[in-house]
């Protein structure tokens, strides 16, 4: 039995569709232009005001590949700048960063009420807000980064799932801070460049995968990266890779856990894949003109890229290759959503569609502050409060999940937005105070003899079980349930499942039809364990 029939008893992808379609090269005409306002750089002297000509020299490979690091093999990836790490200190499991945007030439200038009072706070009149960085309209794109991208790559290839969510008004920079101006998404890494934060990922991501190789010793690491884009519209899901998949389900259950029914997945091996996947995503993105952005987000976007790798180990005595054996495997999920913001905004020749796109808007953007509020004040919702609203269910794991989350409130530094800037501090402090469960998703040799002997334990449950369904103890094949059900749950907590079968009272003797078909199943996926160990 190989490694991934145990990895089939773990959570599956967000997607269920595995698709290795060959992305073509998109020209960038007037598809590509209805993101480019969007993403329009704000007028700062630290930016730069000349922005190249946006070349395509990439395309995604045709069919999943595995990047394969080892002694003997070097990878192909694009050079990129090392990218000092200057802090060593571990983050916290939920972070929130607030980036005040530039006053734009129709904002009032003069004393700020709106301003960075320190690293951590800020004031809007005589009120403090504290988080845990604040960037003043001084900050760069690369301030960005350091805070919340490079803590982010580190956590997702030692195992931990990770999330980065921009939420603020619309036209206060949420957009431009995660993907920046189209023409920069093929820019060089330096602090000058406008490059978001989302291909800065990306492209560290992959250039701390070809250094592991450099320090593998006696070791080899496979990694596997596939990618998928969806964005909610008017409360339905579409795919971005393929907009003919449109109203897209939400599936959950004991099997697969939480995935998109048929959304399309990429598989990609280096940055110029991915940055491909961006450019085509972005373009179908729904948007409309306002008053204050002539190309506004009418939809929130969730950007996905689940890491897998398998690490083997060489026999340092007899200098032989790799045994079949793995030493570990880990799977970590970085999600990062954008999030269309509301504000005084009025739409150019509103109509009926803007009216209920901004109804839309308010209602998912309404649910999710009343999960924020349940989570901050230490409750634990239950799944049917998370399948309010679309957001509010591909969110499960972000918030008060298995996750690690950083929050980027994005705010106007002008007053006549104050009632704005007051909500969007609000929610921002509301998520600080909620506490996620962010775990190394890793399955190790020690982990597979502990599952040995937890098959073993169920199995002789099991057998005693039918023993004394045939002596007459129970009736009608039902069996005594506590026992059975806290040892499958133990297992499955073992294989860092995120189903838990409901917790049952040691008090109340609860009797339950057996289906051991499943059983049955389990077994003999699991019969042949230790042939991989």
């Amino acid at each position: 039995m190989s490694i991934s029939s145990v990895r089939n008893l773990l959570n599956k992808s967000l997607s269920s569709t595995k698709k290795q379609s060959n992305l073509k090269q998109s020209p960038l005409s007037a598809k590509s232009n209805s993101f480019a306002d969007e993403n329009s750089a704000p007028i700062d002297p630290n930016i730069q005001a000349n922005e190249p000509q946006f070349p395509l020299n990439s395309n995604p490979k045709k069919s999943p590949s595995k990047i394969s690091v080892s002694r003997n093999k070097s990878l192909d990836f694009s050079r990129v700048d090392t990218i000092e790490e200057h802090s060593t200190a571990p983050d916290p499991p939920v972070k929130v960063v607030v980036r005040i945007r530039p006053k734009t030439v129709n904002e009032k200038l003069g004393d700020p009420t709106i301003r960075k009072a320190s690293e951590d706070s800020v004031s809007i009149g005589d009120r403090n807000f504290s988080f845990n960085s604040v960037l003043d309209s001084n900050s760069k794109q690369e301030d960005v980064f350091e805070v919340v991208g490079v803590p982010l790559v580190k956590d997702a290839l030692a195992g931990y799932n990770a999330s980065v969510l921009s939420y603020g008004q619309t036209g206060s920079g949420k957009t431009y801070t995660m993907w920046g101006p189209p023409s920069a998404m093929v820019e060089g890494q330096s602090p000058s460049t406008q490059q978001g934060i989302v291909p800065r990922i990306f492209k560290k991501l992959f250039s701390e995968i070809e250094r592991e190789k450099e320090n593998l010793g006696d070791k080899q690491i496979n990694y596997q990266c596939r990618c998928s884009f969806l964005e909610m519209y008017n409360g339905q899901i579409g795919d971005l890779l393929d907009p003919t998949h449109r109203n897209l389900k939400i599936k959950d259950d004991a099997k697969n856990g939480l995935y998109i029914e048929n959304l399309t997945e990429e598989y990609v091996t280096c940055f110029d894949d991915v940055t491909q996947i961006l450019i085509k995503g972005l373009s179908s993105r729904k948007v409309g003109a306002t008053s204050i952005n002539s190309k506004s987000s009418r939809s929130h976007i969730v950007f996905t890229c689940v890491i897998e790798s398998w690490c083997k180990v060489f026999d340092s005595v007899k200098q032989e290759t790799p045994t079949s054996n793995i030493s570990s495997s880990k799977t970590s999920r970085i999600s990062l959503i954008d999030l269309a913001g509301l504000g005084k905004d009025k739409q150019v020749d509103a109509g009926r569609e803007f009216e209920r796109e901004r109804k839309e808007l308010k209602t998912s953007l309404s649910h999710l502050g009343h999960l924020v509020n349940i989570l901050a004040a230490g409750t634990q919702p239950d799944d049917l409060m998370y399948r309010d609203s679309c957001l509010t269910h591909l969110l499960q794991q972000s918030l008060g999940g298995n996750s690690k989350l950083s929050v980027i409130c994005t705010i106007s530094p002008d007053i006549n937005n104050y009632v704005e800037t007051l909500s969007t501090l609000r929610f921002g402090q509301k998520v600080k105070s909620i506490h996620n469960k962010p775990v190394i998703n890793e399955i190790t040799e020690e982990h597979m003899d502990d599952l040995t002997d937890q098959i073993r334990q169920l199995k002789e449950e099991l057998i005693r079980a039918k023993l004394n369904v045939g002596s007459g103890g129970t009736a009608n094949g039902q069996l005594q349930g506590r026992s059975i059900r806290e040892s499958v749950n133990q297992l499955r907590i073992s294989l860092n499942r995120s189903l838990v079968l409901p917790s049952v009272d040691n008090e109340i003797e609860e009797h339950f039809s057996t289906d051991e078909k499943d059983v049955s199943e389990l077994c003999k996926h699991l019969d042949n364990l230790p042939q991989i160990l």
